[in-house]
């Protein structure tokens, strides 16, 4: 396998394990070591802190069309806000609407274990909230104002839903690196 897709498979048999010390940053050193791969402290000439945007590799420079499964994402400041628009209207007139969902990763790291849609992804991370094993999430990490959509139920609710992603923050994808043949990790 090529080192991204090691990357997910050493990910995903460690669901719901706390790897190292249990930061975000340890799982994915952890990961790159043992799977070959050019750590951040191998690519940051040791100047690796607590509070760094640490460097995973080749930097990806479109998070819409060009993040692939295996890249290493970095998040500074991140918050993700879905204030989608979800209106029913009953049949008889009443009608509701839906919530605010918000997801923050200050400083973070995590690697994308699915691409599902331009800027959308599955990660693998842990030490969200502070100190969880690793588990999966779903991230928009690009803003998205979506087309409204309406549609009719059986039961003669009409649904309007707009979609609506805010993302604040910075997020760095990168593409994980190899050692060059002959060189060690």
């Amino acid at each position: 396998m090529a080192l991204p897709d090691d990357l997910v498979a050493w990910s995903i048999k460690r669901i719901g394990q706390k790897i190292g010390d249990g930061e975000c940053w340890t799982m994915l050193e952890t990961a790159l070591t043992d799977c070959g791969g050019k750590t951040s402290t191998q690519l940051m000439g040791g100047k690796v802190g607590t509070d760094g945007d640490y460097i995973w590799g080749t930097l990806v420079k479109d998070l819409r069309r060009d993040v692939v499964v295996g890249d290493i994402l970095q998040f500074r400041n991140f918050v993700w806000e879905d204030r989608t628009e979800v209106k029913t209207t009953h049949p008889n007139g009443d009608w509701e609407t839906g919530g605010t969902t918000v997801e923050k990763r200050p400083h973070h790291t995590a690697v994308v274990e699915a691409v599902v849609g331009q800027g959308i992804v599955d990660v693998l991370e842990q030490n969200v909230p502070g100190g969880d094993p690793i588990h999966r999430a779903r991230l928009h990490i690009v803003s998205f104002l979506g087309p409204k959509v309406k549609k009719t139920l059986p039961n003669g609710d009409v649904v309007e839903t707009t979609p609506n992603h805010r993302v604040s923050g910075t997020v760095w994808a990168f593409h994980p690196q190899v050692p060059l043949p002959g060189k060690k990790p």
